[in-house]
């Protein structure tokens, strides 16, 4: 009866899901460490779509900075020539309306037609205060590209480590 026992403890061993062999003797991959492989694949493939998702929301963002950009050359270009602050300057009803979705806040606003060139440089300051903000979250959002981008790395670092056995990469080669 101990034979038994031990002969079928000798044959869970060899045949349990942590030391397979396949027809031609090489190891195959536990249960358990290709879940694991496949857990670190899904975490890399989620990070890398966080990722994504910060690119294209830092395109977005970037292309508001350009019109943010030629809004302010348009005003600059419009008080060219301008040395006081009460010279009248013309804004186009076009450039006023574009301006004023900037202005959702409330706290600028300017109107098309003959304004000083006062409240074109207050115009001016607060579109550039805006483009500020979005380089600031331009910044962070690229942080954050770089923290997910690290995750994936690390990751499908991971997974490569879960499948590899010891003896599949060779040792090192001292000289000697």
């Amino acid at each position: 009866m101990v034979d038994n026992v031990n002969s079928y403890q000798a044959n869970v061993q060899t045949e349990g899901p942590q030391d397979f062999n396949d027809k031609q003797g090489f190891d195959i991959i536990s249960g358990v460490e290709l879940i694991f492989a496949k857990l670190q694949n899904n975490l890399a493939a989620e990070n890398r779509d966080y990722a994504r998702s910060f690119i294209d929301e830092i395109k977005a963002k970037q292309a508001d900075q350009k019109e943010l950009s030629d809004l302010v050359a348009a005003l600059r270009s419009a008080i060219d020539g301008k040395t006081n602050y009460d010279d009248k300057v013309i804004i186009d009803a076009d450039l006023a309306d574009k301006i004023n979705e900037w202005a959702s806040s409330g706290k600028f606003f300017i109107s098309s037609g003959e304004v000083i060139k006062a409240s074109v440089d207050s115009c001016i300051l607060s579109l550039r205060n805006i483009q500020e903000i979005i380089a600031a979250d331009v910044h962070r959002d690229m942080c954050c590209v770089q923290d997910f981008l690290h995750k994936v790395s690390s990751y499908s670092q991971g997974a490569i480590s879960a499948i590899s056995k010891p003896g599949d990469t060779p040792a090192p080669v001292s000289g000697g």
